[in-house]
C-alpha cells in the first residue's frame, strides 16, 4: 500500500502483512464514514499516537465497534457472563476495529436471540448437521488448565452446541481469523500434546514436528480439543472443527492448505473444515438477515474503497 495513503488514515503499521494493511485501512475508512474519531495506540514506553483502526474510548463505550445496538447489548451480556478464565480482552473487543473478537459477535450474536436463525444459518453452512441449536458460547473451553484436556488455556472463538436430526449430541467449534497471521509460539516441549496427537489419531504422522510449531500449532491444539470433547460426549456425538477467514488472508489459507495435507483420512473423527468469511456473510443474507449481511460486507469484505484510493493515488510531493 502507498505509505502516504496509510499515513493519511493513520494506519501505517510496519509489521502488517499486505492483507492486514489493506484491512486496517478499510476499517479506518469505515470509521471515518461513520463520523467516528480515531483511537490511540500506547507504546511500551508510554508514548501515544493516533491509530485509525481503533475507536475513541467514548465511541467504544457506546458499543460502536458492534454493527447494531442489539448486537452491542448481546455482546455486553456475553462478556459479563463469560466463562471463568475466558480471555476476552475488553479494550480490544470494544476499541479495536481490526480484531476478530468483535467480528465474531457481529457475525453470530443474533443467533442467540432470533428464533430459528441459528439453526437456519448453521444448516445452510453445514447441511443436515443440526436438528436443534441449543447454545452459542463465545471464547469457550471445557476446562482451562485442566490436564485431562490440553492443560492450557486453548479456547474456541465460538462453540455451537445442539442436537443432530436424530437427537444425538452435536457441536461445531469455530476459530475466527480476520487480519491475523498464523503466528503462535510452538508447543514442542509439551508432552501432553504429543500424547494426544498419538491417541486422537487425527494426523497422518502424529510425531510430525510441524504440528506443534508455527503456523499449525493453533489448528492442532483446537482440533485435538474438539476431539476430546466429542469423545466425552459418547460414540454417537458429531462434531466439526472449522476455521473462518477472509479469502484474501493468504497466511491463514496457506496454513489451512498445509494442515489438510497432514490429516488422516478418517470417517469417525472430527472433520476439519475451512470457510471463507465471504461465504458466511452471504449465508447470513440468504437465511433471513440481509441487512446485517450488507453491513458485514461493507465493514469487512468490500475492499472497493481501498481499491479506489489506490487507483486515484497521486504520490505526495513537496512544493
Amino acid at each position: 500500500m502507498p505509505r502516504d495513503i496509510l499515513q493519511r488514515y493513520h494506519v501505517n503499521e510496519l509489521g502488517d502483512t499486505r492483507f492486514a494493511s489493506c484491512a486496517r485501512l478499510l476499517q479506518s475508512i469505515w470509521r471515518e464514514s461513520r463520523g467516528l474519531a480515531p483511537g490511540w495506540h500506547r507504546s511500551r514506553d508510554g508514548r501515544q499516537r493516533i491509530l485509525g483502526s481503533r475507536l475513541d474510548p467514548d465511541d467504544a463505550r457506546r458499543g460502536r465497534n458492534l454493527l447494531t445496538p442489539d448486537i452491542a447489548r448481546l455482546t455486553r451480556r456475553a462478556t459479563a457472563y463469560r466463562e471463568i478464565g475466558a480471555f476476552i480482552e475488553e479494550q480490544r473487543l470494544w476499541e479495536n476495529l481490526l480484531s476478530s473478537q468483535p467480528l465474531t459477535f457481529n457475525l453470530f450474536a443474533r443467533c442467540q436471540t432470533i428464533a430459528d436463525h441459528g439453526l437456519a444459518l448453521f444448516n445452510h453452512l453445514f447441511p443436515g448437521f443440526f436438528g436443534e441449536v441449543r447454545k452459542l458460547a463465545f471464547e469457550h473451553s471445557p476446562g482451562r488448565g485442566d490436564p485431562t484436556y490440553l492443560g492450557d488455556y486453548t479456547a474456541f472463538d465460538l462453540f455451537v452446541s445442539g442436537l443432530t436430526p436424530d437427537g444425538g449430541p452435536a457441536f461445531i467449534a469455530i476459530e475466527m481469523k480476520y487480519s491475523e497471521a498464523m503466528r503462535q509460539p510452538g508447543r514442542n516441549s509439551t508432552a501432553r500434546y504429543r500424547e494426544l496427537t498419538r491417541t486422537c489419531a487425527l494426523h497422518l504422522d502424529p510425531e510430525a514436528p510441524g504440528l506443534l510449531a508455527d503456523p499449525l500449532v493453533q489448528l492442532t491444539a483446537e482440533h485435538l480439543l474438539a476431539a476430546l470433547i466429542r469423545e466425552r460426549l459418547g460414540p454417537g456425538a458429531r462434531a466439526i472443527f472449522v476455521v473462518i477467514a477472509p479469502v484474501g488472508n493468504r497466511d491463514v489459507w496457506s496454513a489451512v492448505d498445509l494442515y489438510r495435507t497432514m490429516l488422516a483420512d478418517r470417517t469417525d473423527g472430527v472433520p476439519f473444515m475451512a470457510l471463507t468469511l465471504e461465504a458466511v456473510i452471504a449465508a447470513i443474507g440468504e437465511t433471513g438477515d440481509p441487512d446485517l449481511a450488507a453491513r458485514l460486507h461493507e465493514r469487512y469484505t468490500d475492499f472497493t474503497p481501498v481499491h479506489r484510493l489506490i487507483e486515484d493515488w497521486e504520490p505526495f510531493t513537496e512544493e
